[in-house]
């Protein structure tokens, strides 16, 4: 007769391991969410992991007699699901919480909810549309990054921090409502909201942080409000439909690449407070023509107006004695420099290829021109140089073409015109005499005819 002792154990094994497995998913589903698993913390519960199959999820508001109030730290991470539907009770949405959950449609979010946290739905690429209920305070960092199928957001009344990069590369998303309690845009908000067309801000915004609305192409407008005292780095870089800015009183720094690439910026308007415009501030500002220099600058940075092709005329405030390595080169459509003869230095390439210039008169504090200083200004008709230049690099003027150099007799530029071959007028004597350097040897310096009777060595 065939043995069946081992069948019947086998059977007893599997019939437990089904009690073990159903006692598992009535834990999960208890309090009637299929496929959550839930635990209590203290006098609360959480949602610590999807173990379930559906895509459309539910999670229950109590679980064991304690309410359900958060969903934990990367409880969904990397999930299929497509919907889900948090109750009342749910207070915060944890770190990672839905990150890349990539087939996300549907979000509802019921009154409760306060702190959607860091990366919460960061990845979450088909997530279209979504309504922050009133009572969330706290967007994280990062909580919608990535979001490229975003088109709008609803963010309520009650919220007064927007963390830094909340809305990176949400490549879709076309309008921001702003509320009161926003006081500060975070550093990378909404950098690469490429689709982004307006924002408006409700509140006194004090602060645009750096990469604020950096490679924002669609932006045409932003009214920055007159409470903002600080415009970040970069914070409007690429912005290439923005057209015109206002700058409000009280900012003194307008810092490194603020508006780079903004190419179709027509009009900039900075006030007398100001004192700094940093590095590549305005480099490749195409359209800009509407624009002065604020009388009370005093410094300026490298390349800042670097190919700002429409710009026309710049006049030079008094406050300002350094004119730094490329400012202004590449203006093709500067017609007019207006120095004053404060200014004592000055570098590299600062007008070079400034090729609508006709006339220009050297500052007379500037004892040097530097390299490659007025370099293929090719219509360059007049150029007037004080007797105080005492140095001129040979690329000064390199591909300037024929010109007319206007100097003082008896000075440095006079023999520099001479020995360059330039056509030179004279508009005076100098007061200092420019000495040449020896050519070849002074008669003195060796007897002349008289005392040796004739030339000896």
């Amino acid at each position: 007769l065939p043995d069946w002792t081992g069948c019947i154990k086998l059977k007893k094994l599997l019939f437990a391991a089904a009690l073990i497995v159903a006692a598992l998913c009535l834990f999960s589903c208890k309090g009637g969410t299929f496929g959550v698993r839930i635990e209590v913390r203290g006098d609360t519960a959480a949602v610590v992991k999807y173990v379930g199959e559906s895509a459309k999820v539910t999670v229950t508001d109590y679980y064991d007699g304690v309410p359900v109030t958060e969903i934990a730290d990367n409880a969904f991470l990397d999930e299929f699901i497509e919907s889900i539907t948090l109750p009342n009770t749910i207070t915060r949405i944890g770190e990672g919480g839905f990150l890349n959950c990539k087939s996300l449609t549907e979000v509802n979010l019921s009154p409760g909810l306060v702190t959607i946290d860091k990366n919460a739905f960061s990845g979450c690429t088909s997530l279209k549309s979504i309504v922050l209920p009133e009572g969330v305070t706290t967007i994280g960092e990062n909580a919608f990054s990535g979001c490229t199928s975003l088109e709008s957001i609803t963010i309520p009344s009650t919220v007064t921090t927007i963390g830094p990069g909340a809305f990176y590369q949400c490549t879709s998303l076309k309008e921001i409502i702003l509320p009161e309690g926003v006081t500060s845009l975070s550093t990378s908000v909404f950098w690469g909201c490429k689709s982004l067309e307006s924002v408006t801000v409700k509140g006194a915004l004090t602060s645009i942080e750096d990469r604020a609305f950096l490679d924002c192409e669609s932006l045409t407008s932003f009214d920055i409000p007159e409470s903002v005292t600080n415009i970040g780095a970069s914070s409007f870089m690429n912005c290439k439909s923005l057209t015109s800015v206002t700058v409000p009183d009280g900012i003194t720094v307008i810092k490194e690449y603020t508006f780079y690439g903004c190419s179709s910026l027509a009009t900039v308007s900075l006030p007398d407070s100001v004192t700094e415009i940093q590095k590549e501030a305005f480099k490749y500002c195409y359209a800009l023509t509407g624009f002065e220099l604020p009388p009370s600058l005093s410094s300026l940075g490298e390349n800042a107006f670097i190919e700002c092709t429409s710009l026309t005329s710049v006049t030079i405030p008094e406050t300002l004695t350094n004119i730094p390595k490329g400012a202004f080169s590449g203006c093709s459509g500067l017609k007019e420099i207006n120095f004053h003869d404060g200014i004592t230095t000055a570098g590299v390439s600062a007008f070079s290829d400034c090729t609508s210039l006709t006339e220009v008169t050297i500052p007379q504090g500037l004892t040097e021109i530097p390299i490659s200083f007025f370099a293929n200004c090719s219509n360059l008709k007049y150029v007037t140089i004080p007797d105080e230049v005492k140095a001129i690099p040979d690329s000064a003027f390199k591909g300037c073409g024929s010109f007319i150099v206007r100097v003082w007799e008896g000075s440095y530029a006079e023999y520099w015109a001479d020995n360059s071959g330039k056509i030179k007028e004279i508009v005076g004597v100098a007061d200092i005499i420019y000495e040449s350097p020896d050519t070849g040897y002074d008669d003195d310096d060796f007897g002349g005819w008289d005392d040796w009777g004739g030339w000896g060595w």
